[in-house]
């Protein structure tokens, strides 16, 4: 998922393909975590396999901080500014993370009390839109 706010920030959400990478940089060791996002696919002519759509992001200082132990699979919602460089004729595009949720999983959802809540007996997964009014 991808969309644009009003002031030019942009909401992503999606999976990690493998763990953050956190580090330290310059002379202020600052600090920096580095993750790609997968928010979406896109089909590719004369192909039957679409084409995943990436995001690389950049989160700085304590979000930095915040984000260090993300892993593969972990699931984010972000919020950012696109940060454009060109550099030997290349255009690099990164998202630079003002805000990351990482989302829960189903299986951890937890209640009030800290205890794992069940699923209900009367559960069934959607697997298709088909229906849905929005």
């Amino acid at each position: 998922m991808q969309g644009k706010l009003q002031d030019g920030s942009i909401i992503i959400c999606g999976a990690l393909p493998k763990d953050a990478e956190y580090k330290t940089v310059g002379d202020k060791n600052s600090s920096l975590t580095k993750f790609g996002v997968k928010v979406g696919e896109r089909p590719v002519e004369g192909q039957d396999k679409p084409e995943a759509i990436w995001v690389n992001c950049d989160c700085w200082h304590e979000v930095a901080k915040s984000t260090k132990n993300l892993k593969k699979l972990d699931v984010v919602f972000c919020i950012g500014k696109l940060d454009v460089k060109e550099h030997e004729g290349k255009t690099y595009r990164t998202l630079v993370c003002e805000f990351v949720i990482p989302m829960p999983k189903a299986v951890e959802a937890v209640n009030e009390q800290g205890r794992n809540v069940p699923l209900p007996d009367n559960f069934e997964e959607v697997l298709s839109d088909a229906g849905v009014p929005f």
